[in-house]
């Protein structure tokens, strides 16, 4: 009797923590899958987010480094999680157990016949999500050859409607107004241009195509020196540049992106998913990388208020049926 009077409440506490972190993720994945419109944001750029555009430029070879050991993504990749899974801090399921890509397939909304671009698409597993959920095309880009195989052999099943290339999307040559979606799920901290990236989105979408980016972290809250040396010592380590959500808001509206959605979740929520603490462990258990290491002095270092605020962002623009050159040049009624 008194064996089974512990374990009925262990078992409660048990499912009721269960649920209410599955609650805890669907309501993250309502938040991601409806961002707001991003009038608010992108007007200005604040004193840190126009000096990391100068300080911060990756150098040629620095894509190949995952941390200061000089590891490449082939070297982590061997040790990966699996081979169904990106190179992805965050996704957002609607429950932890759900497909790691239910929230990137919600926003996308592909449909059949459609063609989509995923850039920096590590092993291709939310190509294939996508793929096999929806008969659409995918071309993937990766500058990992291990990666590549691993996509094509996976999208042997796909009838050939995901295909691998290996590039350095900052020097990507495709055929303008080709793809009806372009998704990049955290890759978009290694380029070396952003200009140069976002105009090359802009050219390979279609007239009503839509841009999909995932990044962690942003200098959207910098308030001070202090917390922007703390993130930039982070930077010349990782080599992966936090440009958050008011800054490629920013730069997508001059281009003639229209509408832009938005949303920007704070670390104390992102930072508790699933996929984010597996992660996590995995780096600094399995990988033992130093890069843990030195976040973790960081985060120590830097004020709170900006740690603990610091945003995951989704950021969901399209371009226009007609381009704003053509709108523009239109009379009023």
């Amino acid at each position: 009797m008194a064996f089974a009077s512990i374990l009925l409440p262990a078992a409660v506490m048990v499912v009721g923590l269960f649920a209410a972190y599955s609650l805890f993720h669907y309501i993250l994945y309502l938040l991601v899958t409806n961002p707001k419109n991003a009038d608010e944001i992108g007007h200005e750029l604040n004193e840190f987010e126009r000096r990391q555009l100068v300080e911060w430029l990756p150098k040629p070879g620095d894509f190949l480094k995952h941390d200061d050991q000089s590891h490449t993504y082939d070297d982590v990749f061997r040790y990966y999680l699996g081979e169904n899974e990106n190179y992805c801090t965050c996704v957002f399921p609607p429950t932890f157990l759900s497909h790691p890509y239910s929230a990137a397939y919600a926003l996308l909304e592909p449909a059949p016949g459609m063609r989509l671009l995923d850039l920096g698409s590590g092993s291709g597993a939310a190509a294939c999500y996508l793929a096999g959920r929806c008969a659409v095309e995918v071309l993937c880009v990766t500058n990992s050859p291990v990666q590549a195989d691993l996509c094509r052999r996976k999208a042997k099943s796909l009838d050939g409607r995901v295909h691998a290339t290996v590039a350095d999307f900052d020097h990507l040559d495709l055929p303008e107004k080709t793809f009806d979606a372009i998704y990049s799920l955290e890759s978009i901290g290694y380029t070396k241009d952003l200009d140069a990236w976002l105009a090359r989105c802009w050219r390979l979408l279609k007239p009503g195509g839509r841009l999909l980016l995932l990044s962690p972290g942003s200098l959207d809250r910098c308030r001070s020196e202090r917390d922007y040396r703390n993130v930039t010592a982070f930077f010349e380590n990782w080599r992966y540049n936090f440009f958050g959500a008011n800054l490629p808001v920013f730069k997508m509206r001059r281009l003639g992106f229209d509408p832009i959605r938005y949303r920007q979740l704070p670390f104390l929520a992102w930072a508790l998913t699933w996929s984010f603490l597996r992660r996590l462990l995995f780096w600094k258990f399995r990988l033992r990388m130093r890069t843990m290491v030195h976040l973790e002095r960081i985060i120590w270092n830097t004020s709170k208020a900006f740690v603990f605020g610091n945003a995951y962002n989704i950021v969901l623009a399209y371009r226009p049926l007609a381009d704003p050159s053509s709108r523009s040049g239109r009379r009023s009624p």
